[in-house]
């Protein structure tokens, strides 16, 4: 096995990185949320949505690559909270195929954000997490992300 490389996504990474957020979306739903639309992932939003991400100064996309294929990737953009005097920046979601996970692929994509972050002056950075995502809760905290807000859900019969 080669070394896997991390580095920032560009335009030829969409298709890759819209299958490894389809892979996501599905793990999601299946354990997580059941109010997932699947189908986003390749619709024209989300389409958009990556594209912006990975050509505006607002958003950034990293990719783990190893042997030419791209195995994961982090994508993030500033956060606007008009409420607050802090600007942040927000790991909005990311993926690390299975076979590979356990080999701090995560923890180095995390790692080229927070670079971003500095070099953008942002101090706060935020990620959300489903409640019931325990290792994902985990990983984000091995990364230093601490408890701030708590979002509560009902659902109305």
């Amino acid at each position: 096995m080669k070394t896997i490389i991390i580095r920032e996504a560009n335009k030829k990474d969409l298709n890759d990185i819209l299958r490894l957020n389809l892979v996501l979306f599905k793990k999601e739903f299946n354990e997580f949320d059941k109010t997932l639309n699947i189908k986003w992932t390749y619709s024209q939003k989300g389409k958009d949505y990556f594209n912006k991400r990975i050509t505006s100064k607002e958003g950034f996309v990293a990719v783990a690559v190893n042997n030419n294929e791209i195995i994961g990737y982090i994508c993030c953009g500033l956060h606007n909270d008009r409420t607050r005097i802090a600007e942040k920046a927000e790991l909005e979601n990311m993926m690390v195929a299975e076979e590979y996970r356990g080999q701090k692929i995560g923890s180095k994509l995390v790692k080229v954000f927070f670079e971003w972050c500095k070099t953008k002056k942002i101090k706060n950075i935020l990620v959300t997490a489903s409640a019931d995502n325990l290792s994902g809760i985990r990983f984000y905290r091995k990364q230093g992300f601490n408890d701030y807000d708590l979002t509560l859900e009902k659902k109305l019969k």
